[in-house]
């Protein structure tokens, strides 16, 4: 396996490397717990909910014991069950005035509408204050802090860090199965023809299909191998290049990869139920021999690989790079820069004094102790320092068959407000996931080639948009999105000839059509600003 590399972020294209973040924290010291009389009210939208075996909150070890560590008394809201997170949250800030005190979510492009309508507090009077452990860890890196504030310097959210910076934000990417490919005499494939290849023989051998999830294949699938970037979701496709703002659906590299996977549809050679598959649908094909290769994540690999274990029979699914060019360039993978747009954010329905402490009480997780415990739960019942220094398991935690048993007991399985260890991710995941997370990860020796794959090309997380560009954003880019995620599938399947030049010029035309000029300009507008922070 190789040694992970603590990775600065990208700013600019200028890459260079830095020191691990997690032991610099600043103790919790006599700070905790707080013992406040108050009661704060605190929404999750996602990620940081109760396990599924708990009926509500009352029943979970991480939330009661948070609690219980703030000394706060935390009434805690969480999305309907059987409603759409985002749809929920959309509808809680319909009302401003009854917001819950603390809301965690994805606040950041309209971070600005907010504060001058005055739904959420800036921060920036306090937050030295009052969490001089979070504003102590973004000054550790200047990506950080301008991720965190708006473009005039205001400081309006707790945010979610990944401890070894872009690492694990390449979480997913191709996979095969091992087994096969040795039954075959195939090496594992690093470029796009060898790729193909393992599609086709495993086709012809065992009536395999290439087959993944939608949701592990929309960010960038396998353009990379093709110069292109992005593929089915409008929202991560628009990137910046050399400084410039596109869109990666309306480029020609883009209409090269389209090809290719309209290719292997008509051959036969795609599982036709591609559009629809997610990731508990995929898994009867997966198990019932029909996938031999496929794009999907860590987590989901090493499920696929507990399951067969499960049943008495062998893992065999392990990571294989992102295809190369058959000239041996990569454009880029799916990846950023350790600095997620989930946070958390205090409303107006706290006075004063509740966001003074609300704000105490997000700094936790950004201290020695309150990292610990977000990441694995109270010390000594489930997790134990190892005589390495690094935190293990207990038998509580490692003898659980309940599916991801540790989320029982932490709140950054997936991310929340807080810095996610990598430790974390080698104890959920079997030694073959992590060294998958590797392969996708370091496709190249050099490090600031690394970077530049793997988060060179993405729109930085903590723009700002202004109150009038997020208007026009609001308006525009939903119909855009959707025109060139349905033109995709159209492409896909035949509906639309990709190869036809006057269908694809028809569908450049068109997307002038949805303001995609318009976009582009406040999505440069917007970026220079970020820029100059």
């Amino acid at each position: 396996m190789k040694k992970l590399l603590t990775l600065a972020l990208v700013l600019c294209m200028a890459l260079t490397a830095v020191s691990g973040l997690a032991v610099e924290l600043l103790s919790a010291g006599d700070t905790y717990p707080l013992n406040s009389d108050k009661t704060v009210t605190w929404y999750v939208q996602e990620n940081m909910g109760p396990h599924e075996k708990f009926i509500n909150w009352t029943e979970s070890p991480f939330h009661t014991g948070l609690n219980k560590n703030l000394g706060v008394n935390v009434d805690w809201k969480f999305p309907t069950t059987g409603t759409t997170p985002a749809v929920f949250t959309n509808t809680l800030m319909a009302d401003p005035d009854t917001l819950p005190n603390i809301m965690t979510g994805y606040f950041m492009d309209q971070a600005n509408l907010l504060l001058e309508d005055e739904v959420i507090w800036d921060l920036t009077p306090y937050i030295q204050e009052y969490a001089p452990a979070y504003y102590a860890f973004l000054q550790t890196n200047p990506a950080y802090d301008k991720a965190l504030k708006t473009d005039d310097g205001k400081y309006y959210a707790f945010g979610f860090f990944r401890e070894d910076g872009g690492w694990n934000d390449t979480y997913l990417g191709p996979v095969v199965r091992k087994d096969w490919l040795d039954e075959c005499g195939l090496a594992i494939p690093t470029t796009i023809s060898e790729f193909e290849n393992v599609i086709r023989v495993f086709n012809q051998k065992y009536g395999a299909k290439f087959s993944f999830a939608m949701s592990r294949f929309q960010y960038n699938g396998l353009a990379g191998a093709f110069g292109a970037y992005g593929t089915t979701n409008a929202g991560w496709s628009w990137f910046v290049k050399d400084g410039k703002v596109g869109l990666g659906q309306v480029q020609p590299e883009f209409r090269n990869y389209l090809s290719w996977l309209n290719m292997l549809w008509d051959e036969g050679l795609m599982d036709q139920d591609v559009i629809t598959l997610d990731d508990t649908s995929i898994k009867g094909k997966i198990h019932n021999d029909q996938v031999g290769i496929s794009v999907t994540s860590m987590g989901q690999m090493n499920n696929w690989n507990n399951e067969r274990m499960a049943k008495g029979e062998e893992a065999v699914w392990v990571g294989i790079p992102y295809p190369k060019a058959d000239d041996g360039s990569l454009s880029s993978v799916m990846g950023g820069f350790g600095i997620g747009s989930y946070t958390g954010v205090i409303t107006k329905t706290a006075d004063e004094e509740t966001m003074k402490l609300c704000l105490q009480m997000l700094d936790y997780a950004y201290t020695q102790e309150g990292f610990l415990y977000f990441n694995y739960g109270t010390e000594g019942v489930s997790w134990t320092m190892g005589e390495n220094g690094i935190p293990q398991f207990t038998e509580l935690v490692t003898a659980d068959t309940d599916t991801e048993p540790m989320r029982k007991y932490n709140a950054m399985t997936y991310g929340g407000t807080g810095i996610q260890a990598t430790n974390l991710l080698y104890l959920k995941n079997a030694a073959p996931a992590i060294e998958a997370n590797n392969t996708w990860f370091y496709n190249f020796e050099d490090e600031a080639q690394n970077l530049a794959v793997t988060g060179g090309w993405r729109w930085p997380v903590g723009v700002t948009f202004t109150v009038d560009e997020m208007d026009l954003i609001n308006i525009y880019g939903g119909s855009i999105g959707t025109y060139v995620t349905e033109s995709f599938q159209a492409f896909l399947t035949g509906t639309m000839d990709i190869d036809d030049d006057a269908t694809w010029n028809k569908y450049l035309k068109d997307a002038e059509t949805y303001n995609l000029s318009k976009i582009l300009k406040i999505r440069q507008d917007c970026y220079d600003r970020y820029l100059a922070r």
